[in-house]
């Protein structure tokens, strides 16, 4: 194992007594939270400040550059909390654009963080107006990537923005076998899904709809969408719909450590018992614990077509 703090292997300085890192495939930053045991107040003495960078390694698992949000000393114990997404992250903002691409907006984003803007497959779309009100950058844009069929991740240093459909279509890079001695539940929710999504802004309205719907529920957004024509309402529809339906089957799988599994990861399902689940699965969420010795890995099925 190494625990690099602010650049220096700090591992064999400290007592480790609990560790564990979170990876999520959308909305959430990753977390990682280290405990040591601190008889002598050493890390006080360190004095860590938030922003610090803290990165955690174990064989093929690597957390990347973290950024330090949290410290709690008690008892002869030291909590750090880190997060892969910036302190400068918390920052609410207003501001509006006109004429604005969304790599634009990515871009502007990301460097206001000191991140690096990556992208994949996604479709460099142009808004004649666009504006965010009282709500952190990565809320805003989490929140427009949705719209656009995309989700965005913070990792290492960069803002990673990628199109799910796309992702989706990639072979799985390897199989997940569920065995006895595995465990694992499976949640079927397709009977709550949406056939079409509508949004209506003003007098401009747009919808989609699922080519292969089983049912004629229709989608309206609870809080009101700005659209400034009817094709970015049509495609926020889309995306609206994609957003509602993605999670109709999902299942979660705990065993001892599994160091090379992350989240945004096509794998193929494979179980002894239930081979009717068997199949393409995204990663959602990866849980490892590594002085329990036990990862949790929460999937979706891939059940979309068309969108």
């Amino acid at each position: 194992m190494r625990i690099l703090y602010n650049g220096v292997d700090i591992y064999n300085d400290v007592s480790l007594n609990y560790a564990v890192h979170e990876m999520n495939a959308e909305k959430q930053a990753d977390t990682l939270v280290l405990r040591f045991n601190d008889p002598r107040g050493v890390w006080s003495k360190w004095n860590p400040q938030p922003g610090d960078k803290i990165a955690f390694e174990h064989e093929a698992a690597k957390t990347g550059a973290m950024f330090i949000h949290q410290m709690r000393p008690e008892n002869g114990l030291y909590t750090v909390r880190a997060m892969s997404m910036p302190i400068s992250g918390k920052v609410k903002r207003s501001k509006s654009w006109a004429a604005v691409h969304f790599f634009q907006l990515g871009t502007e984003i990301a460097g206001r963080h000191g991140l690096t803007l990556k992208v994949y497959g996604v479709t460099d779309q142009v808004y004649p107006y666009m504006a965010q009100t009282n709500e952190t950058d990565f809320a805003f844009f989490s929140r427009l990537c949705s719209l656009e069929g995309c989700q965005m991740v913070i990792y290492d240093g960069s803002l990673i923005v990628y199109n799910e459909a796309y992702i989706e279509q990639q072979t799985a890079v390897g199989e997940l076998q569920i065995g006895e001695a595995g465990v694992f539940n499976y949640n079927d929710a397709t009977d709550l899904a949406y056939g079409s999504a509508e949004i209506t802004s003003g007098s401009v309205s747009g919808s989609f709809t699922d080519p292969n719907a089983t049912t004629d529920k229709v989608l309206r957004p609870t809080v009101p969408i700005r659209v400034n024509n009817a094709a970015e309402a049509a495609r926020f529809a889309k995306g609206l719909l994609r957003e509602a339906n993605k999670n109709g089957q999902t299942g979660s799988f705990s065993e001892a450590l599994m160091t090379g599994y992350a989240a945004v990861s096509i794998m193929s399902l494979r179980t002894m018992k239930a081979s009717a689940w068997d199949g393409k699965i995204f990663l959602t969420k990866v849980r490892h614990d590594y002085v329990a010795n036990k990862s949790t890995l929460h999937f979706r099925r891939v059940i979309l077509e068309g969108y």
